[in-house]
């Protein structure tokens, strides 16, 4: 009979490759910020450890040291972020950048408030370069921020939506024959979808009044055999810095369009605009700051196909809804701009001859912007801050 004998194994050392827990690893380990993971040292998973970045067309770089048990943390309004790697360099962004937010290697472990839910980019300062764009999509909010100043002379996009549609979004009334799709609600109430041949179709979620940091929510979807899908909503940022925030560019959180629908079916409704935070001693604006809602998009005809919504092209430009020329659907609504939260209502569709039309979309409405500590934003802003 042939025997075996098993012996225990015993490491002298903890062994890398767990993940980290809260960011803390057994002594003889440090967690690794680019792949939240415990190493023998920061660098070992995946190069460079990922504290801070300078992008441009060349080159990304960064370097740094771990300290798990001595976190600063950085945040007095809603977020309280606290780095598991303390930055050593500044985050430039130098040409155009876009990020996915649930992959980029960009986004650093830490800990606080809903620790891994965001998407977190560091720097001992934060800078945007004029004619320059920092763009994110993905399912997890996007954080910006920085030991000192945050300086946003180019753009900060996040109308693609970065956080968009979260999981609270209360759906608008269903649409039905060929009425066009509710607008996305936020801090406003999306525009109602237009009728199939008058009056109005489904009404859209109420507002909400509560600041929360999420993105927007979307846009409904048109009834019909082939309509046009609803908008996402706006993305979601929050810039933190230690000193001082300064915007001569813009930062775009505003809620994507709704589409048009095809023969004899209803438009989508506009997505809602997103969410801005911007949390510093000092925030100074003579840029732009919006977060509009998306365009609905147009019905359609037996024979025509509806035309989409539009974007909103700054902060003081409504989103157009789709309008093509007669014999179309129902218009589109216009998204949300200015003091105005509200999306517009889709136009009903109407008779041609003997064939009814399509109820268009309706726009999305106003997302949210937020300061902290209160202070009035100079510049153009849309909607007023929360």
């Amino acid at each position: 009979m042939l025997g075996a004998t098993l012996a225990a194994c015993y490491a002298p050392n903890p062994q890398p490759g767990a993940p980290c827990a809260s960011g803390v690893c057994p002594t003889g380990l440090v967690c690794s910020a680019a792949t939240n993971t415990c190493e023998r040292t920061a660098t070992d998973a995946s190069g460079p450890t990922i504290d801070a970045r300078v992008i441009d067309a060349a080159s990304i770089d960064g370097t740094g040291a771990t300290s798990p048990d001595a976190r600063t943390c950085y945040g007095s309004g809603l977020l309280s972020i606290c780095p598991n790697v303390m930055p050593s360099a500044p985050l430039q962004i130098t040409s155009n950048t876009s990020i996915d937010t649930q992959a980029s290697s960009l986004c650093v472990a830490y800990t606080g408030t809903n620790a891994g839910a965001y998407c977190v980019l560091v720097g001992t300062s934060i800078s945007v370069a004029t004619n320059r764009s920092l763009s994110a999509t993905g399912t997890r909010p996007l954080v910006l921020l920085s030991t000192s100043t945050v300086t946003i002379d180019g753009t900060v996009d996040v109308s693609g939506g970065a956080g968009a549609n979260p999981t609270t979004c209360v759906a608008g009334g269903a649409p039905t024959g060929s009425q066009g799709g509710a607008g996305g609600s936020f801090t406003g109430r999306g525009g109602s979808g237009g009728g199939e041949v008058s009056g109005l179709g489904p009404t859209a979620a109420p507002a909400t009044t509560t600041i929360a940091f999420h993105g927007g929510c979307p846009g409904g979807t048109g009834a019909g055999s082939t309509p046009g899908t609803g908008g996402s909503g706006g993305g979601a940022v929050y810039v933190i810095a230690a000193s001082s925030i300064t915007i001569t560019g813009s930062i775009n959180a505003s809620g994507a369009p709704g589409t048009g629908a095809a023969v004899f079916a209803g438009g989508g409704g506009g997505g809602a605009g997103g969410f801005i935070g911007l949390d510093a001693p000092t925030v100074s604006s003579t840029g732009s700051v919006f977060a509009n809602g998306g365009g609905g998009g147009e019905g359609a005809t037996p024979r025509s196909t509806g035309l989409d919504g539009a974007a909103s092209a700054g902060a003081t430009a409504a989103a157009s809804g789709g309008a093509g020329s007669a014999p179309h659907g129902g218009d589109g609504g216009a998204g949300s701009v200015g003091a105005s939260r509200a999306g517009e209502d889709g136009q009903p569709g109407g008779q041609c001859g003997q064939n009814a039309q399509s109820g268009g979309g309706g726009g999305g409405a106003a997302g949210m912007i937020y300061v902290f500590p209160a202070q009035t934003l100079a510049g153009q802003v849309s909607p007023p801050q929360s």
